[in-house]
């Protein structure tokens, strides 16, 4: 193998584990970010308390009293579930008739504009007939230069 060919093979091998090292870099960090365990979640907290309370409970020793979240009123969060379904529907309503006034203005029925102003400008168009046998120029006119005005 020449040199040149050795010094491709060894620039392309150490940008392939470059590469993979970096798509790792990325997929481990997306994990990363998406566990559970390190982030925690909502109840990472009661859940810590509560297997403390558990190990103190088991050594005999006394367990420290730790208020719990604060208790949402059931009657409380029905009211508040409502009121977003309301806003989501009066949003799909709103979407669903700014939707509808966009249909009327485009109505398929009559011919767009522009196919009309093009079918019009076709229709007027001058046709202009050429001779059967023409000099070099354009339409029966001397060509300026010898050779027919070609270059």
């Amino acid at each position: 193998m020449s040199p040149e060919m050795q010094v491709v093979v060894e620039i392309a091998g150490a940008g392939m584990v470059l590469l993979f090292a970096a798509l790792g870099a990325l997929v481990s960090l997306m994990y990363l970010l998406t566990n559970p365990t390190i982030f925690g979640g909502p109840g990472r907290e009661a859940r810590r308390a509560r297997r403390k309370a558990r190990r103190l409970k088991k050594r005999g020793q006394p367990v420290p009293v730790v208020p719990d979240e604060p208790k949402v009123d059931a009657r409380q969060e029905r009211l508040h579930e409502q009121d977003r379904r309301r806003r989501a529907a009066a949003l799909a309503a709103a979407i669903a008739c700014a939707g509808g006034d966009a249909v009327m203005v485009f109505s398929q029925d009559a011919p767009a504009d522009w196919r009309l102003l093009h079918r019009n400008l076709r229709l007027n168009q001058r046709v202009g007939r050429r001779p059967a046998f023409a000099p070099a120029g354009r339409f029966g006119q001397a060509s300026p230069k010898p050779g027919g005005g070609r270059t």
